[in-house]
């Protein structure tokens, strides 16, 4: 039976649970407390550290669930009280220009090959971007031209280097859903040297809302799942991710290239066409994001005003 992992604010305080098809919530340390023994305080870090015994753990405790002692908790009182599932993640790792519609119709790359090309890789500092459902993403004032981007995202549950693309899959531990915003006017600031700013378009707080569960691998083809974006209720993205460009596998393998992928790391595999980019819509200060990728559930966030504290 497929489940979720997620964490959750009870009482002030980020609880890891685990979540039944649209079922109940249960705190993972009710119902497999083992998965946690190595360090409580890491929450799903640590299961994530330690996935190849966290798993079977966690499929045995699924399939008990029914008739253990463990009860159900309520679900969350307020939306930020879904909190990003990973608190937090050594590496966040973006692939940039990674579907043929967005790259053709997006970019205008007419032309584009990827026999003739390699991905754009680049990072976000996890303490800082990394926010959770709600209202939770301060607009970022720096930017006028603030856009969206829903991309499906994967967690790395083996350490690897120089990994193959026929192993790659033997790293991945579950995926979830990821936004990447981007200021665009600074992403391609007429002023940066060669015209292209990944750190002032890619980066900023709150840039990379995350969750609000990770579903494991085994449950999830990754090879076909339809996205969808809304923008205060109007569809703006609608695709699949057949239409990636670079796999996933091949993602892990060519990330690994360059850096060892660490358990608890957290990639995400590019965004398809429809973004603000393209016709010049960009978002502010109110509006509400809403996200779902097959068999993954949804994500919801609002942007506030850049003088709002972050809500923690």
């Amino acid at each position: 039976m497929t489940f979720s992992l997620s964490t959750v604010r009870i009482d002030g305080v980020p609880t890891p649970v685990l979540r039944l098809p649209d079922g109940p919530l249960y705190r993972l340390a009710d119902v497999a407390p083992e998965v946690l023994d190595a360090h409580p305080a890491g929450g799903l870090m640590t299961v994530f550290a330690n996935w190849e015994t966290s798993e079977p753990r966690l499929l045995a405790a699924v399939e008990t669930l029914p008739g253990s002692a463990a009860g159900p908790i309520p679900e969350p009182a307020e939306p930020e009280d879904w909190l990003t599932p990973l608190q937090y993640p050594n590496k966040v790792i973006c692939a940039g220009a990674n579907y043929y519609d967005h790259v053709v119709n997006d970019g205008g790359h007419t032309g584009f090959s990827k026999e003739d090309n390699i991905p754009v890789f680049f990072l976000k500092p996890p303490t800082t971007t990394l926010v959770g459902q709600g209202r939770a993403v301060r607009y970022p004032s720096q930017t006028e031209k603030f856009d969206y981007e829903l991309e499906l995202a994967f967690v790395i549950g083996r350490r690897g280097r120089h990994i193959p693309v026929d192993r790659a899959r033997e790293h991945i531990a579950g995926y979830t859903i990821a936004l990447d915003l981007s200021a665009r006017d600074w992403q391609r600031h007429p002023k940066h040297l060669v015209k292209f700013d990944l750190f002032g378009g890619k980066v900023f707080d709150d840039s990379c809302p995350l969750g609000p569960g990770i579903v494991p691998a085994r449950f999830v083809d990754d090879t076909n799942l339809q996205l969808q974006f809304w923008l205060n209720g109007e569809l703006r993205q609608n695709a699949n991710t057949s239409d990636l460009i670079w796999s996933v596998p091949e993602l892990v393998s060519l990330i690994s290239e360059h850096v060892t992928l660490e358990p608890g790391d957290v990639v995400l595999t590019g965004t398809p066409a429809g973004v603000g980019l393209s016709t010049g819509t960009w978002m502010h200060s109110g509006d509400q994001l809403a996200g779902q990728i097959t068999g993954l559930g949804s994500i919801s966030v609002q942007i506030i005003p850049a003088d709002t504290d972050q809500l923690t």
